[in-house]
C-alpha cells in the first residue's frame, strides 16, 4: 500500500504567522534580548573592554551607591523628567484640542507643530546651542532689547537644564499632539451632542467626557514620555555634554562617560541595569494602577 504524503508543515495555518514574524524576532533576539542579558552579566564583572572579565559580584552596584556623580545623575534625571513630562503632556493636549476644532489653516498648523518631531535630535541640539549662545544667541539678544543682561545659559549650572528642557519640549510636543489628536477624533460626537442637550458647557464636556475617554492615551503618553526623558542622550550631549559641573549629566550620560571615557564597562552596565529597573518598575506600577482603563 502507498502512504499518502503529508502536506508540508508550512501549509499549516498555525505555522504561517510565525514564519512571517521569524525574521523580525531573530533581529529582536540578536539586537535586544541578547544585549540586555549581556548587560546584566557585565554589571557583575570588572572589565575595561580588553582582556577577560573578572567576576566581582555586586561590587559595581555598591560602588555606584557611594559614587557622588552617579547619585547626582539620578537626581538630574528625575529633575529633568519631572520638569519636562507635565509641561509636555499639557501643551500637547492643548494643541490637540485647539487643532481638533474647525479653524483656518488647521492642516498647516498641524504640520508646523509636527515637523520638529521628525528632525534629528542632533540638529535640534545644534540649533538651540546657537539660540542660547551666551554672546550671539537670539534669546540673549531679545533679553538685551528689553534691558535684561545676557544669561550664560551653557555656563550657568542653574540655567543649562532650562536650555535642554526648552529644546526637548520643542522637539517632542508635535509627536504627542498627533497621538492626542487621533484619540480625540476617535471619540463619538454623540457623547457631546447628548451633553449639549443636557445643557453642559464646554468645560463640563471636557471634564466629564473628553478627559475620562482619554485615560488610556494619558497612560500611554505618560509612560512613553517618561521613558524618553530617562533615556535622553543625544540632545543633551550636543548641547552641554553633561556640563557645566555635571549639572545636566543624566543617567544615560553617566553610562556613556563611565564606559567610553573611563573604560569601566562593568560600572556602566550596572548603571544601565539600574536605569532599566527604574523604568520597568515605573511602567508596571503605572499600568497596574490604571489597569481598568488600559
Amino acid at each position: 500500500m502507498f502512504v499518502k504524503n503529508k502536506e508540508p508543515f508550512w501549509n499549516d495555518i498555525k505555522v504561517v504567522p510565525y514564519l512571517f514574524i521569524l525574521p523580525n524576532m531573530l533581529l529582536f533576539l540578536c539586537f535586544m534580548i541578547i544585549p540586555i542579558l549581556m548587560t546584566f552579566y557585565y554589571s557583575l564583572v570588572k572589565w575595561g573592554g580588553m582582556g577577560s572579565p573578572v567576576f566581582i559580584g555586586f561590587d559595581n552596584y555598591l560602588y555606584l551607591l557611594g559614587d557622588e556623580v552617579f547619585r547626582k545623575s539620578v537626581w538630574v534625571t528625575i529633575l529633568f523628567t519631572v520638569a519636562t513630562v507635565p509641561i509636555l503632556m499639557i501643551m500637547s493636549l492643548m494643541f490637540a484640542l485647539l487643532l481638533n476644532q474647525k479653524i483656518k489653516f488647521r492642516s498647516f498648523f498641524r504640520s508646523v507643530l509636527f515637523i520638529p518631531s521628525i528632525i534629528s535630535s542632533v540638529v535640534v541640539g545644534m540649533v538651540f546651542v546657537w539660540l542660547f549662545n551666551d554672546q550671539l544667541g537670539l534669546i540673549n539678544y531679545i533679553l538685551n532689547s528689553f534691558g535684561i543682561n545676557s544669561i550664560g545659559w551653557s555656563t550657568n549650572p542653574n540655567m543649562a537644564m532650562v536650555m535642554i528642557i526648552v529644546g526637548t519640549l520643542w522637539s517632542r510636543i508635535g509627536y504627542n499632539m498627533v497621538i492626542y489628536l487621533a484619540a480625540l477624533q476617535g471619540i463619538s460626537p454623540e457623547y457631546y451632542e447628548a451633553a449639549t442637550i443636557d445643557g453642559a458647557n464646554s468645560w463640563q464636556k471636557f471634564r466629564f467626557i473628553t478627559m475620562p475617554l482619554l485615560k488610556p492615551i494619558h497612560t500611554f503618553i505618560l509612560i512613553t514620555v517618561v521613558i524618553h526623558s530617562f533615556r535622553s542622550f543625544d540632545l543633551i550631549y550636543v548641547m552641554t555634554k553633561g556640563g557645566p559641573l555635571n549639572a545636566t549629566t543624566t543617567l544615560v550620560m553617566h553610562v556613556y562617560d563611565t564606559a567610553f571615557k573611563l573604560n569601566y564597562f562593568g560600572r556602566a552596565s550596572a548603571s544601565g541595569v539600574i536605569l532599566f529597573l527604574i523604568l520597568m518598575i515605573f511602567t508596571l506600577f503605572r499600568l497596574k494602577s490604571n489597569k481598568e482603563n488600559v
